[in-house]
């Protein structure tokens, strides 16, 4: 064998080598996604117990499969949080704003920092599959400015709804998103209809202090980042007129009957 042909082959083998370990790295990813479990979207009627009471641990559950399908970071720690042993001050939270319909309405969360003195705030949203924060504004509360805030899509995505536009403008959102908002749009609890699609990576501001707006997640979820000034409760105003930052309680039952 010439060192010409020998050269040819060896190459040969490598490529052919080279080619084999790729396709076989591509299959074990396959497999994995394939394991992978998917982020449910789950009815109202996995959220409530029998007397209309929010079951926080059902929707945990849901959480988990949303930091599991993409593999966040620190999910673990924030899931192993307690009281005395947690995240930078707090645990993971959960709510359903009081509105009683979490599988389109509600929020998971946890504030990394929240400080008061120096005026900053750091927070992570999470979202289910077509979940949105129930429209809101941020108003001067507790001596300080109205809360300015802005967003950054870790994984997943979502719809952020400012100020403007009309109702005719959800026309362009996929079905499902507009199924997620007609509880709120019958609510009348809806008129922010300018919205912009961001996708991991991407930013959007408050368009100004005190505007109204809400967030709306795609069809895999959304983790994402919020980097604020100081965050007020009582500055905290919802367009929905149950809506507050609390959980629906047992439905209290009518003694007369």
């Amino acid at each position: 064998m010439t060192f010409r042909n020998s050269f040819l082959f060896v190459t040969t083998v490598v490529m052919l080598a080279t080619m084999a370990l790729t396709v076989s790295a591509q299959s074990r990813r396959a497999a994995i996604q394939s394991q992978s479990p998917r982020v449910q979207k789950y009815g109202n009627d996995y959220f409530y117990k029998a007397d209309g009471s929010f079951d926080e641990a059902k929707a945990k559950r849901a959480y988990t499969q949303l930091f599991r399908y993409h593999n966040y970071s620190i999910a673990r720690p924030i899931l192993a949080a307690s009281e005395k042993a947690s995240l930078a001050g707090d645990k993971l939270w959960i709510l359903d704003f009081n509105i009683g319909d979490f599988s389109n309405v509600g929020m998971g969360g946890i504030f990394f920092v929240n400080d008061k003195e120096h005026g900053y705030f750091g927070h992570e949203i999470y979202l289910l599959p077509y979940q949105m924060i129930p429209q809101h504004q941020h108003m001067e509360a507790e001596g300080k400015a109205p809360k300015h805030e802005s967003w950054q899509v870790r994984h997943g995505s979502v719809w952020c709804f400012a100020e403007g536009g009309s109702e005719a403008d959800l026309a362009s959102l996929p079905l499902e998103a507009q199924k997620a908002l007609k509880s709120q749009i019958a609510a009348k609890a809806i008129d922010c209809f300018k919205a912009v699609e961001l996708k991991p990576g991407d930013m959007a501001l408050l368009s100004g202090l005190t505007h109204k707006h809400f967030m709306l997640a795609g069809p895999e979820g959304a983790i994402v980042t919020e980097y604020a000034s100081y965050h007020s409760g009582e500055g905290l105003v919802f367009s929905h007129k149950e809506g507050k930052a609390a959980n629906s309680p047992a439905k209290k039952v009518d003694e007369k009957k």
